[in-house]
């Protein structure tokens, strides 16, 4: 009797045990059909992506150089966080041109940016950059050497920013060479627009260098240099790290 119990408990574990091997295996291969799935999806999403920023990358390689491109210094007031656009030049390096924005075209710009039009802008220029201006605090443009005269980045700043850069200029370079202000105003012939664009494009020169896109993959991954459009490339650029993005580029 007592043999026949002892069997009958040992084939009423042993179903018990088949009965929950045969649950746990049903749930596993659910889970594990599920677990395909979202890895088919994660494969076939990262292969699409890729594509669309090797595109992406290609398109900027291929267009950037031989198309114009508008690039703007906006700045912040911390009083009432008023934005402003204190310089501002069109690019074009295939033909070597580099002109500066005039005064109407900087607030004509300061409106679409402040309205969200910029998209109408983009159709006359490949690529419109808005430079923040602490990201000159964040490059090494220690000084700026011309016509004898050293100017520092706090100097740079400071012309930058002035309501008068003719006038500030004259007084910066006056200083150093002891020549009057007044005679250096009058050699100064370029407008206060055309002086912070001079200014400018040394900062251009040191971070858009298709040399060096360490700086550019930088300041872009710090927010201190925005791109409209913001396309797949400059997505990923801020969410990946400087030296692969480096690389790709």
């Amino acid at each position: 009797m007592i043999e026949i119990i002892s069997l009958a408990v040992i084939l009423l574990i042993l179903f018990l045990a088949i009965f929950w091997l045969r649950k746990v295996l049903f749930i596993f291969g659910f889970f594990f059909k599920i677990l395909v799935i979202l890895m088919l999806v994660c494969i076939v999403g990262s292969i699409i992506a890729g594509y669309f920023i090797i595109k992406d990358a290609n398109d900027f390689k291929d267009n950037f150089q031989n198309s114009t491109n508008m690039i703007l210094l906006k700045q912040v007031n911390t009083n009432d966080n008023s934005i402003s656009f204190i310089a501002g030049s069109t690019l074009n390096s295939e033909k070597k041109e580099f002109k500066s924005m005039t005064k109407e075209e900087l607030q004509s710009a300061e409106e679409s940016y402040k309205n969200d039009t910029f998209s109408t802008l983009n159709k006359k220029y490949y690529k419109i950059f808005v430079i923040e201006l602490n990201s000159f605090d964040n490059i090494t443009l220690d000084k700026i050497t011309d016509k004898n005269v050293e100017l520092s980045k706090e100097e740079i700043k400071t012309i930058i920013l002035s309501s008068n850069a003719r006038e500030d200029l004259a007084k910066i370079v006056s200083k150093k060479t002891g020549e009057s202000k007044e005679l250096v105003l009058k050699s100064i012939t370029a407008t206060n627009e055309e002086i912070k664009n001079y200014l400018l494009s040394y900062y251009i020169s040191t971070v858009f260098n298709p040399k060096d896109t360490t700086k550019f993959i930088s300041q872009i991954k710090n927010n201190n240099i925005k791109v409209y459009q913001e396309t797949a490339l400059f997505k990923l650029i801020k969410l990946i790290p400087t030296g692969i993005i480096d690389k790709l580029i």
